[in-house]
């Protein structure tokens, strides 16, 4: 489980991206072969688990990434975003079913374009691993919102535990499960439009060693 960037934990859901890896989000595109559907991959005939095909449109080739029909089924509730905090956990449980899918998509209305960017690139940085990472957000309290003129910072002490899968079918776990807990700070924005809170920016430091 790797928080990108600023922590250097798994879950990129809340971290900060390393220059290197923002660069490769932006050169790397993930293109997934659905057929019939806009949200969930297809299954081949005879086959009990449904099939992506994941390609990094410059960084190698297509990838067969195996998610089983209950992977996909365990959506989280449709966002609530009606102040900072809720957003937060809307985030968390948004981009936790993405990493554990291929499809960082899904969580896109829990974020601005800017967070989006890190959100993808890790979970093409798992593909070039050829796993998923399954993570459970097991407990967080929020300290006290601080508003500025264009932005809310939200800080949190979250404890975490998360597996390493396999992205060939049975999705075998790899690693895991380990624990993990991280202070982090989240700077959210309202979309005026909407009338909605997006997460814009994360910065996580682990308070332990992560795998």
């Amino acid at each position: 489980m790797e928080r990108l960037g600023g922590g250097g934990g798994p879950l990129a859901s809340t971290a900060r991206l390393t220059g290197t890896l923002a660069l490769f989000a932006l050169t790397v595109a993930a293109v997934f072969m659905v057929s019939g559907c806009s949200n969930a991959p297809t299954a081949p005939a005879g086959s009990a688990e449904p099939t992506s095909a994941v390609g990094a449109a410059m960084a190698g080739p297509v990838v067969d990434v195996n998610i089983s029909q209950l992977a996909l089924a365990a959506k989280p509730a449709p966002p609530d975003q009606t102040s900072p905090e809720s957003a937060v956990r809307s985030y968390l449980d948004w981009t936790s079913y993405a990493y554990r899918i291929a499809q960082s998509s899904v969580a896109v209305p829990t974020m601005t374009s800017l967070e989006e960017v890190h959100v993808d690139a890790y979970v093409q940085l798992n593909l070039q691993r050829s796993r998923l990472i399954e993570q459970t957000l097991d407990s967080i309290t929020f300290g006290t919102p601080s508003a500025g003129a264009t932005s809310t910072i939200v800080t949190a002490k979250e404890q975490w535990t998360y597996s390493y899968l396999s992205i060939e079918a049975g999705n075998k776990v790899l690693g895991g499960p380990h624990t993990v807990s991280y202070d982090t700070t989240y700077t959210l924005v309202k979309d005026a439009a909407r009338g909605v809170w997006l997460v814009d920016s994360v910065e996580a430091k682990a308070l332990g060693p992560v795998k």
